[in-house]
């Protein structure tokens, strides 16, 4: 593909989910270009359908109706088990939540990522170990979750998002979680790391001080994209 082509492109995304009182229509037509190696912010009231988008981009969700292109492949026309091979290579996520597996330690949990694509090679386990270094987790790589902070399990799944040198790092409110002075070291790695990496960045946050420090900024109101 061209660089030129958008890393990704989603044109009249829409979804709606059954409640109790009838139909909730959460995204009506989202559109959203991200061309390589850029970071965009999305900010929106909560209940705004900011998680529910990633999941669609990500193709975790299946939209009601809209395109979906994953540099340039149009992702809907593919299977499932296509979506789920390039899904891991392809994108990283970065959670609110971390989703660390407690037993394993920071560098089993980086290379996890790697198990899910393939066999992990000697040189997956040098770039591990040089991403947890990278983060600041040089003297914890044989600490578990537990044994680690907030801070420190959010460095861990940084790491973890970039193993397989994504194309695209989905990021969901990944400060949530942690308190201002961590939470404002989390986005400076994740900022500088993605840019280092030529790696775009999708971010979804509440802090418009964070939003402000991506290539773009977009709001999600009403269903739709809005600049």
């Amino acid at each position: 593909m061209s660089e030129a082509t958008p890393i990704l492109s989603s044109l009249g995304l829409a979804k709606a989910f059954k409640g109790p009182d009838g139909v909730v229509r959460v995204l009506e037509s989202v559109d959203l270009t991200v061309a390589p190696g850029e970071s965009v912010s999305i900010r929106g009231e909560s209940g705004a359908g900011k998680t529910t988008l990633l999941y669609l981009i990500s193709a975790l969700e299946t939209p009601d109706r809209g395109e979906l292109h994953w540099d340039g492949v149009n992702v809907m026309k593919k299977s499932a088990s296509w979506r789920a091979r390039r899904r891991g290579d392809f994108m990283g996520f970065v959670f609110q939540a971390y989703y660390l597996i407690p037993e394993l330690n920071a560098l089993e949990n980086v290379l996890i990522a790697r198990r899910l694509v393939g066999k992990v090679t000697p040189a997956d386990r040098q770039r591990a170990t040089e991403l947890l270094e990278r983060v600041g987790l040089k003297e914890r790589l044989r600490h578990t979750g537990q044994q680690l902070s907030g801070g420190e399990r959010q460095r861990v799944a940084l790491a973890r998002a970039l193993i397989n040198r994504p194309r695209l790092i989905l990021a969901d409110e990944p400060t949530g979680n942690l308190d201002e002075h961590t939470g404002d070291e989390v986005m400076d790695l994740l900022l500088n790391l993605t840019n280092e990496e030529q790696t775009a960045l999708v971010l979804v946050t509440h802090n418009p001080t964070f939003a402000e420090r991506t290539h773009r900024h977009l709001f999600l109101k009403a269903g739709e994209m809005q600049v």
